[in-house]
C-alpha cells in the first residue's frame, strides 16, 4: 500500500508525517498483536530509537549530510535528484565506516548499515540497501529536534531553492562549505541542526564510528533537551557503568538514582515482558502441536520431530514459570499492569489478563486455547497454527522483549565514552 498527501502547509505536513510514521511502525503485525503496548513502553522509555538502529554516529553524520546537500553549490531540480544525492553519499559513508586506512574491512565494528551491498552500490546506487540510514534514523533525528518532522528530501529541496534564489549566494565561492555555519541560525530559523564537525562525504578515506567529544557533547545535549525525564536521557546523564552485555531484565541496579516515574514504567515493562515470554512459549507449543498426529502428517520421523519440539516448548515454559515465579505470583502488580495498558490496547489487555489467570491457576491448556483464538483474531487467514502452509517451518526460540535495549545500550555508551 502506498500513501501520499497534498502539500498544504508546514503544520499539515507535520501532522501527516506523524500519521505516516505511526503507520510505518505498525506494518509488521506479529502473531499476537502486542505492537501498541510494546511500542508504548519503547517510545516512552527510549524515544527516537528503533531496533534497526545500531550506532550514535549516524545521528551526527546524516544532519551534516543534509545541510551540505541543501547548501552545496548545485541546484536540485526535484526530490528525485535529492534522493539520489543522499543515497550516493550514504554509500560512500558506508565505505568510509567499513574500511580502514589500508582499504581493508574493519573487523571490530558491527552494525554498519549497508555493509553487505556497498561495493555493488558504489557502481550503481540503486543496489544499496532498501532500509538506508536516512530511513532508519529519520524518526530519531526528528524526535531530537535535529530535523523537522517532515520529509527530509522535500525540506532539502526547499532550502536548496531558497539558497540559490538568494542574491547573497552569488558572492559565495563555488567550493565553499557552509556546514560549519549551521549553528549561526538558531531555533526555527535553522531547520537542520549540525554538530559543527566537517566531513568529506565523497572523497574521504575513513570515518571513525566512535564519536568525537564534540559530536558526543552535541548529541547528548540534543537528546537531553528533547527527551528530558525519559530513561534514555537519564542513562546518558547517569553515573553507573552500563556493561555491554547486560540484559534488559537485569538493569535494575543501574536505575536506583532515576526518577520514580521512570522506574515505575520500567517495572511495568518487565512484568509485561515476562508474561509475554511465557505466552510466546505456549504459542510455539500450540504451533508444533497443531501439526502432530494429523491426517496430513504420515511421516513417522516428522511426527517424532514435532513431538520433540512441542515437548521442549512445554519444558521451557515450565522452567520460565519457575524463574519468573516471584513476579508471576504478585497478582497486585499484574492487576496494576493491566490497568496501565488497558487504555493503550483494551483487547490485548483482556487477552493478557485471561492468560495470566490461566497461568496462575496452572492451566497451560487454557493458555493454549487463548493463544489460538487470539492469533485467529489478529492474523485471520494468515494464522500459522494448524496452517499446513507452515508445517515445515521451524520457529525461533522466544526471547523476552527488551524494548530496543540492545540499541539503547550501545548508543548511550557511545555518547558517554567519546574518543
Amino acid at each position: 500500500m502506498q500513501i501520499g498527501f497534498v502539500n498544504f502547509n508546514t503544520e499539515e505536513k507535520k501532522r501527516v508525517a506523524k500519521m505516516m510514521q505511526l503507520l510505518q511502525e505498525s506494518e509488521a503485525i506479529e502473531e499476537l498483536g502486542i505492537g501498541r503496548v510494546r511500542d508504548h513502553f519503547s517510545n516512552t522509555l527510549f524515544p527516537g530509537t528503533s531496533t534497526l538502529q545500531h550506532h550514535a554516529k549516524y545521528f551526527v553524520l546524516l544532519p551534516s549530510l543534509y545541510y551540505h546537500a541543501a547548501f552545496k553549490s548545485r541546484r536540485f531540480q526535484n526530490t528525485s535528484e535529492v534522493s539520489r544525492y543522499i543515497k550516493e553519499a550514504e554509500v560512500q559513508i558506508t565505505r568510509q565506516l567499513a574500511k580502514d586506512e589500508n582499504g581493508k574491512l574493519k573487523t571490530d565494528v558491527t552494525g554498519i548499515t549497508g555493509i553487505n551491498t556497498y561495493e555493488d552500490a558504489l557502481k550503481d546506487y540503486t543496489k544499496y540497501v532498501k532500509y538506508d540510514p536516512a530511513y532508519i534514523y529519520g524518526s530519531g533525528l526528528a524526535r531530537y529536534g535535529i530535523i523537522p518532522d517532515t520529509g527530509v528530501e522535500r525540506l532539502i529541496l526547499e532550502l536548496n531553492r531558497n539558497h540559490f534564489d538568494s542574491p547573497h549566494n552569488k558572492s559565495l565561492i563555488k567550493s565553499e562549505d557552509l556546514t560549519g555555519d549551521a549553528d549561526d541560525m538558531n531555533g526555527d530559523k535553522q531547520p537542520i541542526k549540525t554538530c559543527g564537525e566537517k566531513y568529506d562525504f565523497f572523497d574521504g578515506d575513513t570515518i571513525n564510528m566512535a564519536l568525537s567529544k564534540t559530536e558526543a557533547s552535541w548529541l547528548r545535549d540534543r537528546i537531553i533537551a528533547t527527551c528530558k525525564g525519559s530513561m534514555l536521557s537519564c542513562l546518558i546523564e547517569g553515573s553507573h557503568d552500563i556493561p555491554q552485555n547486560i540484559g534488559y531484565l537485569n538493569i535494575g541496579d543501574i536505575l536506583d538514582d532515576m526518577p520514580s516515574d521512570v522506574i515505575y514504567i520500567y517495572k511495568k515493562s518487565v512484568l509485561f515482558a515476562k508474561l509475554m515470554h511465557l505466552i510466546d512459549w505456549r504459542f510455539n507449543y500450540s504451533y508444533y502441536k497443531s501439526f502432530s498426529n494429523t491426517e496430513n502428517t504420515d511421516d513417522c520421523d516428522e511426527q517424532k520431530s514435532l513431538q520433540a519440539l512441542y515437548k521442549d516448548c512445554d519444558e521451557q515454559y515450565n522452567l520460565l514459570l519457575t524463574l519468573y515465579k516471584e513476579d508471576i505470583e504478585n497478582q497486585e502488580a499484574y492487576n496494576n499492569l493491566f490497568d496501565y495498558i488497558r487504555p493503550i490496547d483494551i483487547m490485548l489487555t483482556e487477552f493478557c489478563k485471561a492468560c495470566y489467570a490461566a497461568i496462575v491457576d496452572g492451566q497451560p491448556t487454557r493458555v493454549d486455547e487463548l493463544v489460538k483464538s487470539r492469533e485467529r483474531t489478529i492474523k485471520r487467514e494468515r494464522s500459522k497454527i494448524g496452517n499446513n502452509a507452515y508445517k515445515n517451518q521451524r520457529r525461533s526460540k522466544p526471547l523476552p522483549n527488551s524494548f530496543r535495549w540492545e540499541t539503547v545500550r550501545t548508543i548511550v555508551n557511545e555518547i558517554r565514552n567519546p574518543q
